[in-house]
């Protein structure tokens, strides 16, 4: 049962971290009432989630999985912009409000992860057979991530959280953190930007489709259609992108702009030089400590958010196929449609050319125009090291070719075009049924290319 050991470990200490940052404020740990309602809160969210989730008959007649769903999207919602609203009014809240706030705070930290810890503890205890082991070693894991907590308790006070932390920052990068890290990772693999991102084109793709409907400018098989162009383009994941850029990046993005608008302290009533420095110095340093955080967070986002929306939109990149000399030994010829497939579905192929003890890869594809174009899998200008060999060549994604050394998109209607970080192209011919290549001017095409290289231009 060692893997579900792991799984609990790991969900007790993504919340122990997030418990952590709560206790570290001065302010929660000088309070016992405050420092109670937390710790009842985060207890109460373990005793009761996980009951939930591995009680199967009482969690499915009680709720079901697509509203637990819901419910945790909007939880950590309330959590992640409750900072922005607290950055807006800052409020002075009294005991009670605020012992309760810290209450659902702790309980919402760990609630899902427990009842999603519950529901796999049962289900993998009932498919190995041996549900004791599988709920004991849950436990075990459970207390064992908390562990760091209950061993660091007496530095908390010694961390400078209240010098970085103000209660807006605070909430917001637990809400990030719970973003990032959340979303059952040990069942679903991933965070919970993703299926919020693919819930969003699919809300946004049927809105547009039912407008379109409405508005009787659906897409019509031969006819040009006015705004379905829009309305595809509308429908998109770019659209969706956007809706979640806009919504995760507005909170850390308002509160960087509070902290950078507090004007300067004033100074002018000062006469001494040395309190003046001493005073815009402390100003600076709080600054800088504020900062921080919030600066921490917001690029943890767009790095996550970049690594959502790559692996909602993957690269695509076939594997070279071998290919060999006509029986004259001329010229390759490649087929437009063969049992592999036809270069109708627009997508890059890869051809592998063996020269000697050398190995040339090169490309074709159909480009939007209904052209073919055909070039080397090579750049005129990127050159990886020789052991970085998987940022060499190029990849697929939509309508663009992706250099992937630097990631530059580059239009597939631009394919046999040189210079930037165009593929190298190669002279052809084609006909309505297959692409022309002399044997000659592919080996000559990559010879210019290894003098480049050897001549240091190839960068």
């Amino acid at each position: 049962m060692s893997d579900v050991f792991l799984i609990a470990l790991r969900e007790a200490l993504q919340s122990a971290v997030m418990l952590g940052l709560v206790l570290s404020l001065s302010s929660v740990q000088n309070d016992k009432k405050l420092l109670y309602a937390l710790l009842t809160g985060f207890i109460s969210a373990a005793a009761s989630g996980f009951s939930l989730g591995y009680m199967p008959n009482l969690t499915k007649n009680l709720i079901a999985m697509e509203t637990w769903a819901f419910w945790r999207y909007t939880a950590e919602s309330v959590v992640f912009y409750s900072g922005m609203l607290i950055g807006i009014r800052q409020p002075a809240p009294g005991m009670k409000l605020l012992t309760a706030g810290l209450f659902m705070l702790g309980f919402e930290l760990f609630f899902f992860e427990a009842r999603s810890l519950g529901f796999l503890v049962q289900d993998m205890g009932a498919m190995k057979g041996n549900a004791a082991a599988a709920l004991s070693s849950a436990l075990a894991g459970i207390a064992a991530g908390l562990v760091p907590l209950f061993l660091l308790r007496k530095y908390f006070r010694k961390l400078a959280s209240d010098s970085a932390f103000t209660a807006a920052s605070l909430l917001v990068t637990i809400g990030a953190l719970q973003f990032g890290i959340g979303g059952v990772a040990e069942i679903e693999k991933e965070s919970l930007l993703a299926p919020m991102q693919r819930n969003l084109i699919g809300f946004i793709s049927s809105a547009i489709q039912s407008l379109q409907s409405v508005l009787h400018i659906q897409d019509h098989p031969f006819l040009d259609v006015p705004l379905s162009g829009l309305a595809r383009f509308i429908a998109g994941d770019r659209s969706a992108l956007a809706v979640t850029l806009a919504f995760i990046m507005t909170p850390p993005l308002f509160l960087l702009i509070r902290i950078f608008s507090k004007p300067d302290p004033v100074i002018s009533g000062i006469e001494a030089g040395a309190k003046k420095r001493s005073v815009m110095a402390f100003f600076r340093k709080e600054l800088i400590y504020k900062t921080m955080p919030v600066m921490a967070t917001f690029i943890s986002l767009v790095v996550i958010l970049h690594a959502v929306n790559v692996s909602l939109n993957p690269l695509y990149e076939p594997p070279p196929v071998p290919v060999r000399e006509s029986e004259s030994g001329e010229v390759i010829k490649i087929q437009l449609s063969d049992k592999s497939g036809s270069f109708d579905d627009r997508k890059m192929r890869k051809y592998l050319y063996y020269y000697g003890n050398k190995q040339v890869i090169f490309i074709a594809m159909l480009k939007p125009d209904g052209t073919v174009g055909v070039a080397l899998d090579e750049c005129e200008i990127c050159r990886p090291a020789d052991w970085n060999t998987d940022a060499k060549g190029y990849a697929q994604k939509g309508d663009h070719l992706i250099c992937k050394y630097c990631m530059t998109p580059i239009a597939s209607a631009t394919l046999n075009n040189p210079g930037g970080c165009n593929p190298i192209p190669i002279p052809f011919k084609s006909d309505d049924s297959a692409i022309t290549i002399k044997t000659s001017d592919l080996v000559s095409t990559f010879n210019k290319l290894q003098e480049l290289e050897k001549k240091g231009t190839h960068l």
